[in-house]
């Protein structure tokens, strides 16, 4: 990949990488195991991923499974989710499941 020559470039590639996790991730798992617990379960979620970035950066070891940079991704994902928890948005859905 290229490196962005601005700001709004970089946001907008990783904004891009977000949106294609968020997607294939919803596409796996559906909106069920947000719905059953709410913004709360939101808030476990990324403690989750707080925890395991903790763990990781302290001890300066390879991850056995995602990556470093995948947690980041996903512990913003989770800000994304719970704004459309608390919007009302959540488990809308997905382009082409109602055609």
């Amino acid at each position: 990949m290229e490196k962005p020559k601005t700001f709004e470039e970089a946001l907008d590639c990783i904004l891009a990488e977000m949106r294609a996790i968020i997607i294939s991730k919803n596409e796996d798992y559906g909106p069920g195991n947000i719905a059953a617990f709410g913004e709360l379960g939101v808030l476990v979620r990324a403690s989750d991923k707080i925890e395991r970035l903790k763990t990781l950066l302290v001890r300066k070891r390879q991850p056995n499974h995602e990556g470093i940079d995948d947690t980041w991704l996903d512990l913003a994902n989770y800000g994304v989710i719970a704004q459309m928890v608390r919007r009302g948005w959540w488990g809308l859905p997905m382009e082409g499941e109602n055609e």
